[in-house]
């Protein structure tokens, strides 16, 4: 009985040791490095999300507290001076947890849009591990602006 005992503690042993360690938090897709970025967009408060399966990334729309108050009104989203928004693109992997999901691995880009007194968006674009400032031609500038700001929030209870 002895024997037995021991063997099942020395099996139960070497087993636990086997086992790979699963990280809870996905450091990889956070920010490390905030660039040219003047604050860590994850930080602020989500907007909505989408994913886009052909080009197997995601996205999430985060705004300061001001862009969050317009966003979250009923009957149309008018953003006003000061609101911040960011669109965070992440590519995806699958998730180690969940067989079929996935879940963001790196940040792709950051697009920024800040509303100037008029009320009126300027565009930003920020790509690259350092999240560097890249220029972008006005008509692009345009289109993702115009798609960043169709965007629907999502309605939570």
């Amino acid at each position: 009985m002895k024997n037995i005992v021991l063997y099942s503690l020395l099996l139960w042993i070497l087993s636990s040791c086997q086992k790979e360690n699963i990280q809870a938090i996905n450091k990889e897709a956070s920010i490390e490095n905030q660039g040219d970025l003047k604050e860590n967009p994850l930080l602020l408060q989500p907007i909505t999300s989408s994913i886009q399966t052909k080009e197997k990334t995601m996205s999430t729309l985060y705004g300061n507290s001001v862009a969050f108050e317009d966003a979250m009104k009923i009957d149309s989203v008018q953003y006003r001076k000061n609101a911040v928004l960011y669109e965070v693109t992440w590519q995806q992997k699958p998730d180690e947890v969940w067989f079929g999901g996935n879940i963001p691995k790196e940040i792709q880009s950051v697009e920024r849009l800040i509303f100037d007194d008029n009320g009126n968006p300027v565009y930003q674009l920020y790509k690259g591990k350092n999240l560097q400032k890249v220029y972008s031609d006005a008509k692009a500038s345009h289109l993702r602006t115009k798609y960043i700001l169709s965007q629907i929030p999502a309605v939570s209870p």
